[in-house]
């Protein structure tokens, strides 16, 4: 053997290992970002596991919740569930797990979204789910968004346009006379 081989294989080995490690420092750097995006979402953003065991959930869904991410993680999506929604709501998120579509809209015209605070107080929601697949694992992630004031102001805006043809129709009434 001579020095130079050994000189060689020495620095392709340091070469090898900076390659590595800037790699690592690229992921971590794009794991920072990404936790950064997640964590100052306006909407809620939750991740579950097959086991529909919740392994994200932000900061805008301890606000909207009324839960700290600490306490959730590794909790049953149930708990933000209404007792009576989370039979058919685990089926549903095990049918979309075997359907391949990788996302959609939660709900429907004639379906509303339900989710349950740590007070137990039910309030509405809008809802996208997707799913992913890491080395064998299937993660469902949900972004939501609480839609209370929304369905105030449009039940306030129903009931203003009930009052008016109800005024509408006694003035006309009153003409008529």
């Amino acid at each position: 053997r001579d020095d130079r081989g050994i000189v060689t294989r020495v620095i392709g080995t340091l070469t090898d290992i900076t390659t590595q490690k800037d790699a690592e420092l690229r992921i971590q750097a794009s794991e920072s970002r990404l936790h950064g995006v997640v964590q100052s979402a306006m909407d809620a953003i939750i991740t579950i596991d097959e086991a529909q065991h919740i392994v994200l959930f932000n900061n805008a869904a301890e606000r909207i919740f009324g839960h700290q991410a600490s306490v959730m993680v590794g909790q049953s999506l149930d708990r933000l569930l209404p007792e009576r929604f989370r039979v058919s709501h685990r089926a549903h998120v095990e049918k979309f797990g075997a359907t391949g579509i990788t996302r959609r809209t939660m709900g429907s015209e004639t379906v509303q979204l339900v989710g349950l605070r740590s007070s137990g107080e039910e309030f509405p929601i809008d809802a996208s789910i997707s799913q992913v697949d890491v080395g064998g694992n299937r993660f469902y992630t949900v972004i939501l968004r609480d839609i209370t004031e929304r369905k105030r102001a449009e039940a306030e805006i129903a009931r203003s346009h009930r009052e008016l043809r109800e005024l509408s129709r006694a003035a006309n009434e009153a003409l008529e006379e």
